[in-house]
């Protein structure tokens, strides 16, 4: 089977997107090679550049971008060491770089949060709301009573973090907990009243802003209110949809190329 043939598959099996911009392409590599193995992971790292080798393979599957910006441009790297040396090492070993970002977030529920939904063990908590549906926190579960604290550790460890940055009072009850994108820019207020609801406990955020929903939530718990936000980071939030991914695009090529999930690891390191 064919890279090119790959992606295609992966394409067909996502909603269309139209005509739409779209970050989702080829970063590097030759499609029209034999697919020898199949990553997929949220951050391409140098580490799973570095594995993806060790595996054999030379198709890997990103969420994000590759050269430190949305769209992947890279004339403004030119003569940078770090880029000129993580771009050779794709470019020795013949490996294509194909990032799924705009595609897999078109499904609804969002391909990525339901995949981090399935990889947790909480597809069965997760409740429809419409007024989420078409927004990065459409995936909102009622968990069984739990504290801040014990969802912390849990999510610690499903998604292999080296900690998890808590704002609000570590025991306080909590059930109802959402996902939010980036609390930046027009999103401020959205995230706030996303808190704000009666049926969200937890907040669950990408890129935050320390002033807007954070502020907010050390308030609310300073005044006696159950609410909390757990600050992962985004690649962290969302690093598990690519592992669930894996899965269906294991089904997708039907067992004729290997696929695996090397996870990229928490960017942050605690001292």
């Amino acid at each position: 089977m064919k890279i090119q043939e790959v992606v295609d598959r992966i394409l067909s099996y996502h909603p269309s997107i139209g005509d739409r911009l779209t970050c989702d392409s080829f970063k590097c590599g030759h499609p029209e090679d034999e697919c020898t193995g199949i990553v997929t992971t949220c951050c391409c790292s140098v580490q799973v550049i570095r594995e993806a080798i060790k595996l054999g393979a030379n198709l890997i599957i990103v969420h994000e971008p590759v050269f430190y910006m949305h769209m992947d441009p890279t004339d403004w790297l030119e003569n940078d060491p770090v880029y000129t040396e993580k771009r050779a090492l794709l470019d020795d070993h013949r490996i294509a770089v194909f990032r799924d970002h705009d595609h897999i977030h078109s499904h609804r529920p969002d391909g990525i949060r339901y995949g981090v939904m399935k990889e947790l063990g909480w597809e069965q908590y997760m409740v429809f709301d419409p007024q989420l549906v078409g927004t990065k926190s459409d995936i909102h579960v009622k968990l069984p009573k739990t504290t801040v604290r014990e969802l912390a550790l849990e999510i610690k460890e499903k998604m292999g973090l080296n900690g998890v940055r808590v704002i609000g009072n570590l025991d306080a009850e909590v059930e109802y907990v959402a996902f939010a994108g980036h609390i930046t820019g027009d999103r401020e207020q959205k995230a706030t009243q996303l808190l704000m609801r009666d049926d969200v406990d937890v907040l669950i955020p990408a890129e935050v802003i320390d002033w807007t929903a954070l502020n907010y939530a050390r308030d609310a718990a300073m005044l006696g209110k159950n609410k909390a936000i757990l600050n992962v980071g985004h690649i962290n939030s969302e690093e598990l949809g690519m592992k669930y991914a894996a899965k269906w695009i294991a089904e997708l090529v039907e067992g004729q190329v290997p696929v695996t999930f090397v996870k990229s690891a928490d960017l942050y390191s605690f001292v």
